[in-house]
């Protein structure tokens, strides 16, 4: 998570083989394109992704999202050559970009007839990408310009490392993170973070609330339990308040939209 830059306001991780793995639904992500780049004849479909990573960046300098997919090593070499093959009179020529090249591309998102204008590059054996009519371009600069100083990024901060460590995850490996830098339906929450990991036949799904203050997260537990009901767990962690289900591993496509 190196590459996510410290002012982003939500990220969502998603590892596409472990969620297949945990789940053990071979069509938890369907089968059709989930985006298509029409230009190249190309699409990319959920078996040819590893894990993604979704970062959105503060408002209003930036809207919308860059996504960051590790692509299967065969999926990514094809695209590679099909960038590198590119004919220059009918997309425009990359721009060079902290020694990258990032290219304009038209592109068709799962569930859409239409094309949108966005960018994408290869960075470090990964796809950036990003199709925000506003702010696109400025998405994939900033992701850049994380890889490329070596700043401390998001998962640098004390507060952020403390709500993972929070949901009570240690060793295993993440079916999803969300962390969220933004009000929730908890009153007075400052963050909120959950993780999904298979647990043996199940899954557990934890979410930390973080709080100004331990009296204030302890003086909001009723009200966790009134809007988390029948969890597994309520805690009081100092400044956090966790909740935990146990879910079956059917509940993986549920729990792995988002926060």
């Amino acid at each position: 998570m190196a590459y996510v830059p410290s002012n982003s306001e939500y990220v969502g991780y998603i590892n596409y083989r472990l969620a297949y793995s945990v789940s053990g639904n071979s069509s938890l992500f369907g089968e059709n394109p989930l985006i298509e780049f029409p230009q190249l004849g190309f699409d990319i479909i959920p078996f040819d992704i590893v894990y993604e990573v979704a970062i959105q960046l503060p408002e209003p300098q930036y809207s919308g999202s860059a996504i960051l997919v590790q692509l299967s090593s065969t999926k990514l070499a094809l695209l590679s050559s099909e960038l590198a093959s590119i004919n220059n009179t009918k997309v425009p020529a990359p721009q060079p970009y902290d020694n990258y090249e990032i290219y304009g591309l038209l592109m068709r998102e799962i569930g859409e007839n239409t094309t949108t204008p966005g960018y994408l590059t290869l960075v470090n054996h990964y796809l950036l990408l990003s199709n925000d009519k506003t702010s696109d371009l400025r998405n994939i600069e900033a992701v850049l310009d994380q890889i490329t100083t070596g700043r401390q990024g998001l998962f640098d901060d004390e507060n952020v490392m403390r709500s993972v460590y929070a949901t009570g995850v240690t060793d295993q490996d993440y079916v999803a993170l969300f962390v969220g830098r933004f009000p929730t339906q908890l009153n007075d929450t400052e963050m909120a973070t959950k993780t999904v990991v298979g647990n043996g036949g199940s899954i557990q799904v934890s979410r930390a609330f973080l709080f100004p203050s331990s009296d204030i997260a302890l003086s909001h537990l009723s009200q966790a339990h009134t809007v988390y009901r029948n969890a597994a767990n309520y805690e009081i962690l100092d400044s956090w308040l966790v909740v935990t289900y146990e879910y079956s591993p059917t509940r993986v496509q549920t729990e792995i939209i988002g926060i």
